[in-house]
């Protein structure tokens, strides 16, 4: 369970930085980095449906999941599946597990290993390699595949995170991210709305009686 709250906190602050823009000719990973940071102190609301295809490297099999992504702030977040709950009002994680009824609780630790917002377009490129692998096509439009590797002093969890970047819109819409392990993790988006109207009720978390409560702070 903890790798998937991992992975979900991962996945939160690698979509913060969907962003829309207008239409323009990226030429190179820096414009493409320089164009999506540009308008992200313009997003304050975001949400979108996602479908998760994990692959493990040691016995190649894979889990499918779908759920919901809302984002307030840059810093609130929830993440939705069928069995898992994940949510933060930027102070405090909420990771409730509904197969087994289980509440984890823990502070938003800065140096945990997670990705906090604006790490992975304003952070990353001070301490990780950024390659422009080239360009595909997505949906009938064109995207740009953007690799972020760690430099040698680079600490986390993770190898290796690839982005796609709709080129007419400037926003992510695929992400790949591969853990030391050797295990993939790809997330789809769809449904995308950095327009939303988003009440602060979604990114809290109230315990009822019967839920096995750990307290991590």
């Amino acid at each position: 369970m903890m790798r998937t709250t991992f992975l979900a906190v991962v996945m939160v602050m690698t979509l913060f930085y969907l962003v829309e823009a207008p239409r323009a000719q990226a030429r190179n990973v820096k414009d493409i980095i320089k164009k999506v940071q540009k308008k992200y102190d313009d997003i304050k609301n975001f949400k979108a449906s996602f479908e998760k295809i994990e692959t493990f490297q040691l016995t190649g099999s894979q889990i499918v999941t779908s759920g919901k992504l809302f984002i307030k702030d840059g810093k609130k977040y929830r993440f939705e599946t069928e069995d898992q709950l994940v949510i933060s009002d930027g102070e405090t994680v909420w990771t409730y597990n509904r197969l087994s009824n289980q509440l984890l609780i823990d502070r938003v630790r800065k140096n945990s290993g997670a990705l906090l917002p604006r790490n992975i377009l304003f952070k990353f490129p001070k301490t990780h390699y950024a390659t422009l692998l080239g360009e595909d096509e997505m949906d009938g439009k064109k995207v740009y595949i953007v690799k972020l590797d760690p430099k040698e002093e680079a600490q986390g969890y993770f190898s290796s995170v690839k982005i796609w970047v709709q080129d007419d819109a400037w926003q992510i819409v695929k992400i790949e991210i591969t853990d030391l392990n050797g295990n993939k993790s790809i997330f789809l988006l769809s449904q995308i709305d950095t327009r939303a109207t988003l009440s602060d009720d979604l990114f809290k978390f109230t315990a009822t009686p019967d839920m096995d409560v750990v307290d991590m702070r």
